[in-house]
């Protein structure tokens, strides 16, 4: 399934849904063995802690085309994307014409610092009043800079999960190994109960697991998700294509 073919399915779903809110919502992953779209929650509430962690040997190509699937949701000034990285491959995101992206040059733990403080400033902007879009944090490959993650214990992503814990209209997506870290055991306790894990395999084909309110995960549902050679192929249809 190419990305193109995943985002036309986006835009005929939101049609039978009654409204692309629906999917913002849902945050859509990809979809399973009879063609269903497969969503990151099944649940929502207007403080629910939403997180979407994504680890297996993919993850980071599946984030990538998971946020050009996003993007088609909103139109620019409707949600800004807030892209912590070393990884180089997230800058294809700002080819996308329709979007609001800010991917800061992250190469060392101070790096990460200055960032973190600039998101201290967003949350506190939003505090003023009402109408700021859709804020989308995505937060990949943290654990292999510099004097990160030195007790295996994923510290620097959970200071960012507990700083837009129970924030208004935040999404925050992690690509994370989580099999070098203490969570190999138990992921639950660090995806979130009522969050959902995805566990990719190969080229186009993952796993799709949810947190139990006991920190237990459910059974795996596979998934097939986009698996476009490449980024600006799906960029360049995705500029020419109208939102609705």
């Amino acid at each position: 399934m190419r990305s193109e073919e995943f985002i036309s399915t986006l835009f005929n779903s939101a049609k039978e849904l009654g409204g692309v809110e629906v999917l913002q919502k849902g945050v859509p992953l990809g979809t399973d063995v009879a063609g269903g779209l497969v969503l990151s929650h099944k649940q929502s509430g207007p403080k629910m802690f939403r997180h979407t962690c994504v680890t297996g040997v993919k993850r980071s190509v599946f984030i990538r085309r998971m946020l050009i699937s996003l993007s088609c949701l909103y139109e620019k000034d409707e949600a800004e994307f807030f892209v912590l990285s070393p990884r180089l491959e997230y800058s294809e995101i700002l080819r996308l014409k329709n979007i609001d992206a800010t991917i800061p040059y992250i190469r060392e733990k101070s790096d990460l610092e200055s960032a973190k403080e600039t998101l201290k400033e967003l949350f506190q902007m939003r505090t003023t009043g009402a109408g700021y879009p859709h804020l989308i944090v995505v937060l990949d490959g943290l654990e292999d800079l510099s004097d990160c993650n030195k007790n295996n214990d994923l510290e620097e992503y959970r200071e960012f999960l507990e700083l837009v814990s129970r924030k208004e209209d935040v999404e925050i997506v992690s690509g994370v190994d989580l099999m070098k870290s203490i969570f190999s055991g138990y992921p639950g306790t660090f995806v979130g109960i009522g969050n959902c894990l995805v566990s990719t395999r190969e080229e186009g084909k993952a796993d799709v697991t949810y947190v139990n309110d006991d920190a237990s995960l459910s059974q795996p549902t596979p998934m097939n998700f986009p698996d476009s050679p490449s980024v600006v192929e799906s960029v360049i249809f995705l500029n020419a294509v109208p939102r609705g």
